[in-house]
């Protein structure tokens, strides 16, 4: 067991009366460029950062599936696909751009591990042991996918800095267990003060001074 900062923290969730998240902070020119998946993500990881350079860990399970999905369309349809289209399909487009955003010149780091992709970014994030920005983020589910996905996805994101010198004390227990993989929700609910604690295969995190 070991004791971290959670710092400050950003939760975004779309809603019928907030179906985008706010980036009225990024410039025009660039700000029209952004895909969902990188509004979401850059619009939380805004609220966290600070003046110093900090590196940020990134997690999704689906990424820019909705680009994705408009350059396969594409490609079935005229035989090529955008270059421009390609650049913002890639799973590393949403910290890049907040690295360019911030002029940046920490590493980011870009992580899919299909249903544990949220547990393991954030372990990602504590096993760094230093202050770093870790952010998830996700779209909704892509209407072509509904049959096969289960239950959509809504959009989503959330980022928390770490290991910092302010926020709320937890301990943090490392271990391999065998649970059902995290939620968005309960890490989530975590930060929000709902939950005292939270749990993966991989780690717990509890409320309290360590």
């Amino acid at each position: 067991m070991t004791g971290i900062l959670i710092g400050p923290y950003a939760v975004w969730r779309a809603t019928a009366e907030n179906p985008k998240p706010d980036v009225s902070f990024v410039p025009p020119l660039e700000r029209r460029r952004l895909t969902g998946v990188e509004r979401a993500a850059i619009a939380v990881a805004w609220q966290v950062k600070t003046d110093a350079d900090l590196p940020v860990v990134f997690a999704s399970r689906w990424g820019e599936i909705g680009i994705t999905l408009k350059l396969m369309k594409q490609f079935h349809a005229d035989g090529e696909m955008s270059p421009a289209g390609f650049s913002s399909s890639v799973h590393n487009a949403a910290p890049g751009a907040f690295s360019l955003l911030t002029k940046s010149h920490s590493p980011y780091t870009a992580i899919a591990a299909r249903e544990r992709s949220l547990e393991s970014g954030l372990l990602e994030a504590l096993a760094m042991r230093r202050e770093v920005i870790f952010a998830y983020a996700e779209e909704s589910t892509p209407e072509l996918y509904l049959p096969s996905f289960g239950e959509p996805q809504s959009a989503c994101a959330v980022a928390v800095r770490i290991g910092g010198s302010e926020g709320r004390s937890a301990a943090v227990t490392f271990r391999h267990a065998d649970l059902p993989a995290a939620s968005f929700d309960a890490f989530a609910a975590f930060l929000e003060g709902h939950a005292t604690s939270f749990s993966t295969s991989d780690l717990r995190l509890s409320r309290g001074d360590v």
